[in-house]
C-alpha cells in the first residue's frame, strides 16, 4: 500500500534517494525509488547501511523473483511429509522466499539459507532476519554441502546438481535461459531438470512462461 508522507519525510527522502543515484542504472534506478518510498522499513535500512547494493537488492524484488517464489510457495502443498528443516541453496537475500515459507511452515525448526556473497548473507542474517532464531545464514558453496531434509533451490540454471542423502525432498527451478552466461546448467523441461537431479519420486513438474525463457519446477524426493 502506497503510504502518504510528510513534507519533512518526503524531503528526507529524497535527499536519500538523491545520494542513492549513482548506484542505480535504468529501471533498476525506478526500482530503487519504489523500495525507498513504499517497500517495508527493513528494505530501506538495508540499501540505506549498503547503498552500492541498491541495484542488487532492488533486482530480488523483480516481479519474476517474486512470481517463482509464489509459485513455489503454492506448490508446497504436494510435499506429503511434515518439513521441520528447510536449507535453501543460493538463497541471496532470503527476502522473498523466507516469509513464504515461514508462513506455510509455522512450525518449523530451522531454515538454513548458504550463499556464496558474504554481503548477501550478511544482510539476510543482520538486517532481514535480525531477530529471528529460525533463520541461519552461512556463507557456503552448495556444491560442496550435503544436504538432508528438504533443500530448495531456485538457482539450478547457475550450478551443478546439489548433493543431497537418499531420501532427501527437493523443491527445484531451473529455465531454458542459455544465452545467459551464468547460466550454466539449463534444461529444456521440468522432466530433464527431475534427470538432472536424479529425482525417485516425482510429486510436481510443472512450467511458467515468460517472455525471453520457460521456468521449471519439479517437487520430489531424490
Amino acid at each position: 500500500m502506497v503510504r502518504y508522507l510528510s513534507t519533512l519525510r518526503l524531503r528526507r527522502l529524497t535527499s536519500e534517494a538523491e545520494y542513492l543515484v549513482p548506484h542505480f542504472t535504468h529501471i533498476t534506478f525506478i526500482i530503487g525509488l519504489f523500495i525507498m518510498f513504499v517497500m517495508d522499513a527493513v528494505t530501506q535500512r538495508a540499501i540505506k547501511k549498503f547503498p552500492h547494493r541498491a541495484a542488487d537488492i532492488a533486482q530480488s524484488y523483480d516481479y519474476k523473483q517474486v512470481k517463482c517464489k509464489e509459485w513455489l510457495h503454492q506448490k508446497l502443498e504436494y510435499l506429503p511429509a511434515k518439513i521441520k528443516r528447510i536449507y535453501i541453496a543460493g538463497g541471496w537475500y532470503g527476502n522473498i522466499l523466507i516469509p513464504k515459507l515461514l508462513d506455510f511452515y509455522p512450525d518449523v525448526e530451522r531454515i538454513k539459507l548458504h550463499d556464496l556473497d558474504e554481503e548477501a548473507v550478511h544482510i539476510c542474517r543482520n538486517i532481514y532476519f535480525k531477530d529471528n532464531n529460525i533463520i541461519r545464514a552461512d556463507v557456503q558453496d552448495s556444491t560442496e554441502f550435503t544436504y538432508d531434509s528438504f533443500v530448495i533451490n531456485t538457482s539450478c540454471e547457475h550450478m551443478p546438481p546439489l548433493k543431497s542423502y537418499p531420501g532427501t525432498f527437493v523443491a527445484l527451478q531451473s529455465n531454458n535461459y542459455y544465452e545467459i552466461d551464468e547460466h550454466t546448467h539449463c534444461v529444456s523441461s521440468a522432466v530433464e531438470l527431475a534427470d538432472q537431479y536424479d529425482i525417485k519420486e516425482v510429486y510436481y513438474e510443472g512450467e511458467l512462461e515468460f517472455d525471453k525463457y520457460t521456468r521449471y519446477m519439479v517437487i520430489g524426493r531424490v
